[in-house]
């Protein structure tokens, strides 16, 4: 027979009043419990988890929203110079070359690099203005040349030197 220890407090046995049946409480759920120690508030794993939840995807969002904003923008800006451009009429003016430069861009480690070719023309009344050319036509003007200068609004269209 195992051996059986029983309490004779009072408040650990309970008789039921119709069947004169007591019952042994082994536990008391209704016993006031001392409250746990407070742990100084630190983010659960959870919390973080939670947390990072919701900020990656916003940062994901917010960058390609940028990105896409930015190529965007370069179109629009691209649409808008091309559609001014081509709404101006053609003028000629006289025309000198004052001076000419190339700018070199890229070539770090394995690209390649671009060249863009300028030429600066003054004109009569003084003022002078900078065009981007092709390397054919940069090629076949060389400073101090004179002669009438074809644009469209910032386009190049044709500089025909004089002999």
């Amino acid at each position: 027979m195992p051996n059986v220890f029983i309490h004779n407090n009072s408040k650990y046995i309970v008789t039921n009043t119709k069947t004169h049946i007591e019952t042994l409480i082994l536990s008391q759920a209704n016993t006031p419990t001392t409250p746990a120690p407070e742990i100084p508030s630190q983010p659960s794993n959870f919390d973080l988890v939670y947390l990072f939840s919701l900020i990656i995807p916003i940062l994901i969002i917010a960058i390609f929203t940028l990105i896409f904003g930015i190529i965007g923008y370069a179109i629009i800006k691209g649409i808008s110079i091309t559609h001014y451009n081509s709404r101006q009429p053609i003028i000629h003016r006289e025309a000198k070359v004052v001076s000419k430069r190339q700018e070199v861009s890229g070539g770090g480690r394995n690209t390649s690099t671009s060249t863009s070719y300028y030429i600066t023309f003054e004109f009569v009344d003084g003022s002078r203005k900078e065009f981007n050319l092709s390397s054919r036509e940069y090629g076949l003007i060389a400073e101090g040349d004179k002669g009438t200068l074809y644009s469209q609004g910032t386009w190049y269209k044709e500089f025909k030197r004089q002999v």
